[in-house]
């Protein structure tokens, strides 16, 4: 998957213009000041934060910088806390970077305590450490002093001794430098820092620092890095039972959070304890758990029963909308939960899915949790057929992406009422891709076409309309090809692309739906089996790993030491190795070579080092490796069973 960089925007698309804003006219700011003003250029993907990080990456010290340097003097805090905000993102790459140092220095003085604190992060981000470490010792504002520390202990880079930190004034800063004196203290020094650690702990009834990356989550990155699983766990269990008072419960939890995206065994270890809490803890502390319950599809499991006891009854309680601006902290929590069941596959977050949908609420995720209900049975599926058409007929691009995601996930029979629906969008997006001039298909034609071909014979009011794509041209015409003959049953379109097509560039396009399709219509020929045999073995990549079952049924044992040879490099990747394995699972006894790999995969005491988007995110993925690893493997050792070319999904 794409790693996500610090400081950059994941998620944004290329500007139109090369300047970070428009000019203002008489009446109305730039764009990246009005950008700046509503809060909103710090929301990965909009078109101000994307431009102004174009223009700062082109000339750092040019207008956008100057523009956002004079918004830190703004009359309102929000905006002077926004401005500071963005320019400590834009740091990343290019530190040292002189330009907003005097504007943060300035601005550590400010009346506003959450603008100090953005000072004090830019301050150290810009490079002038020393200048951060002189502010520490004179400035006297607790939030200042705690926020120049954090940032000075926190930013690679910084280079600053931790033995003054634990011996300063403050028990927030002294608990910061233990912790970050902890991650590569010797084992003799550990017992001291350790009781020191418990002692700030236990003193505290907050912490500042908990704004930015909490303290639980520094202790268990620190007890991380020393090897110190079972200390963690007992360390863990200890605060959440309250022996250093309310807020070292609080980091218990937080610690807890951590060692379950550090350590597969504590899920199961420590998701005991912190159940226990839910009854009777305080709505902070409940969310806090709630949030790590539900981090973890292990800890999900535990503790489904006492999930589904939080979540409030659909029939009585309106559904709100869990997400977007003003949202309802209850009805966000109520959502975290309901996902956290559904993608479990556990029923009983049905009625709060379907009330959400009653209510026309799409929050993130929501495809996700509908996917885990069908796998249950738990899903309507007149009701999102219904839903799926709504979707279909708007404007919005994210809601045509649920629609089409639901069909995918239904039957055939049950995505039928939709076919004219998509038909009308197939032409909408055609229309709209000509009228660009587009030069090569867009994902929604594309996704409208595989749709239409999934759902099959019922989608046969399509084929006119399909035929006039699958000409060679922007349309890609594999996709109308599979679509048409997934419709029709003729293999003709599809036999005429595989023959046809061009050669492999640089990278290798997956055509493993094509030849698993003329594989269960009739096999392949000599020359398509040639073709795919190429294909799957030629070069590393998405056909390699998605074509090797397709491979597997066509030849059978005789290719069975060529696919050991490569597919054991995928086992440990969370998008090509659950495909992976699916194929090691069909092969049976003749995949038993890889079962030293899958072990290995299992054996793992932490977590694969993976990137899906956030450390929750790479928590679940590795969980869902180890599932599909474990069930491969079931399946290797298990009863033997009838395999070779027949075999087949």
């Amino acid at each position: 998957m794409t790693t996500r960089t610090p400081g950059q925007d994941p998620a944004s698309t290329p500007s139109t213009d090369a300047t970070a804003s428009t000019p203002p006219g008489p009446d109305r700011p730039s764009d990246l000041t009005a950008a700046v003003l509503d809060g909103s250029v710090l929301t990965p993907g909009t078109p101000a934060r994307t431009a102004v990080f174009e223009a700062v990456g082109a000339d750092p010290d040019g207008p956008a910088t100057r523009e956002l340097l004079s918004l830190t003097r703004h009359m309102s805090p929000a905006v002077r806390r926004t401005a500071l905000t963005l320019l400590g993102e834009l740091t990343y790459g290019r530190t040292p970077w002189p330009a907003p140092a005097p504007a943060a220095a300035a601005a550590l003085h400010d009346p506003d305590p959450d603008v100090r604190r953005a000072a004090a992060t830019l301050l150290v981000r810009t490079g002038a450490a020393d200048r951060a470490r002189t502010a520490l010792g004179e400035l006297t504002d607790p939030a200042t002093r705690i926020a120049l520390a954090d940032a000075l202990l926190g930013t690679p880079g910084a280079a600053c001794p931790t033995g003054p930190f634990r011996t300063d004034p403050l028990p927030e800063i002294r608990l910061l430098g233990c912790l970050e004196e902890l991650a590569t203290a010797p084992r003799e020094r550990r017992p001291e820092l350790d009781a020191q650690i418990l002692t700030e702990v236990t003193a505290l009834t907050a912490h500042d620092a908990d704004r930015g990356y909490s303290i639980g989550a520094r202790w268990g990155r620190a007890l991380r890095r020393q090897e110190r699983e079972p200390d963690c766990y007992a360390t863990a269990t200890r605060l959440l039972a309250g022996e250093a008072g309310a807020y070292g419960r609080r980091v218990g939890v937080q610690l807890a959070h951590r060692a379950f995206q550090e350590w597969r065994a504590a899920p199961g270890t420590l998701a005991p304890h912190l159940v226990r809490l839910l009854p009777t803890a305080p709505p902070g502390l409940r969310t806090l758990v709630v949030h790590a319950l539900c981090a973890s599809r292990t800890a999900t499991r535990r503790s489904s029963a006492a999930l589904a006891a939080l979540l409030p009854d659909p029939t009585t309680a309106p559904a709100a909308h869990p997400s977007g601006p003003g949202a309802d902290p209850s009805a966000a929590l109520t959502w975290e939960i309901t996902y956290a069941l559904a993608t479990i596959d556990d029923p009983r977050a049905a009625p709060h899915v379907h009330a959400l949908l009653t209510a026309g609420a799409r929050p993130p995720g929501m495809l996700a949790a509908l996917r885990g209900l069908l796998r249950a049975g738990a899903a309507d599926t007149s009701q999102l057929a219904a839903y799926a058409r709504e979707l279909l007929r708007t404007e919005d691009h994210d809601a045509r992406s649920l629609a089409l995601g639901i069909l995918d996930a239904l039957d055939p029979a049950a995505a039928a009422v939709c076919v004219p629906d998509l038909l009308t969008a197939l032409r909408a997006a055609c229309e709209a891709a000509e009228a660009r001039g587009a030069t090569l298909a867009s994902w929604p034609e594309l996704s409208l076409v595989g749709t239409l071909g999934r759902i099959g014979p019922p989608a046969a009011a399509a084929v006119p309309l399909l035929t006039t794509l699958t000409r060679d041209s922007r349309r890609r015409p594999g996709h109308g090809a599979l679509a048409l003959a997934r419709i029709t049953g003729d293999r003709a379109p599809v036999e005429a692309y595989v023959r046809t097509r061009r050669p492999e560039g640089r990278r290798t396009a997956d055509h493993s739906a094509l030849f698993r399709w003329l594989l269960d219509h009739g096999g392949l020929d000599r020359e398509q089996s040639a073709q795919l045999r190429a294909a799957v073995l030629g070069r590393p990549g998405v056909m390699q790993v998605r074509g090797s079952l397709v491979l597997w049924r066509n030849e059978g044992p005789p290719v069975a030491a060529e696919l050991l040879a490569v597919l054991p490099a995928y086992l440990d990747d969370d998008l090509y190795g659950p495909v992976a394995m699916t194929t090691l699972a069909a092969m049976g006894p003749h995949a038993r070579p890889a079962l030293p790999h899958l072990r290995a995969l299992i054996d793992r005491r932490t977590r694969l080092p993976l990137y899906a988007g956030s450390a929750d995110a790479d928590l679940r993925a590795d969980e869902q490796l180890l599932e599909a690893a474990e069930r491969t493997v079931a399946a290797l050792t298990g009863p033997t069973g009838p395999t070779g070319p027949t075999d087949g999904p």
